[in-house]
């Protein structure tokens, strides 16, 4: 069997997710010049008993494209004064469930790539806490728009290669004829 045409449309189909995943990325004001989106690759791999196609992304890619769910509750200081009447967070639209802030905000050291300032990265970590991290579903969007004609490509690969196989094994063995009735 010819593996060539399903490891042509895995391939082009895992090409084409990290293309429109980029750009969603770049629509939702994220940075594309970032880990995240320069980690992004895709390998398809075509065996005679299994069809493979690993897409790898940074790890905190559910994060980005699932969001999380701040805690909330009431902002004391704003511009580093203290306010006299407490104002709530603004928490960021997240559309499931799947992560929310509890008790521990995330630690400082993972915002260190925005400010050197140990006092920033508290800061930054702490509105992150309260806020969340909207859902921009940049993956999850790319994926299922491209899987949309995955199936058709991938099945009428399957048929080609069938074909192709068939006539390959007909040509090699001179002892068969074919007989055509209309």
């Amino acid at each position: 069997m010819r593996k060539v045409g399903i490891k042509k449309v895995l391939t082009a189909f895992g090409k084409d997710v990290i293309v429109k995943a980029k750009k969603n990325l770049r629509l939702s004001k994220i940075s594309t010049k970032g880990h995240l989106a320069n980690g992004m690759n895709s390998k398809a791999k075509v065996n005679s008993s299994s069809v493979d196609l690993n897409i790898t992304i940074a790890g905190y890619w559910e994060f980005i494209d699932y969001g999380v769910k701040g805690v909330g509750g009431t902002r004391k200081y704003k511009d580093g004064k203290k306010l006299k009447n407490p104002e709530p967070w603004n928490k960021k639209r997240v559309t499931n469930n799947k992560f929310k802030y509890k008790k521990h905000q995330p630690p400082a050291s993972a915002f260190s790539r925005y400010t050197t300032k140990r006092g920033g990265q508290f800061a930054i970590a702490k509105s992150v806490f309260h806020t969340g991290l909207k859902t921009t579903s940049f993956f999850t969007d790319a994926f299922k728009e491209e899987s949309k004609e995955l199936e058709t490509n991938l099945l009428q690969a399957s048929v080609d290669s069938s074909l192709n196989s068939l006539i390959n094994s007909f040509k090699r063995n001179k002892n068969i004829t074919i007989i055509t009735v209309q």
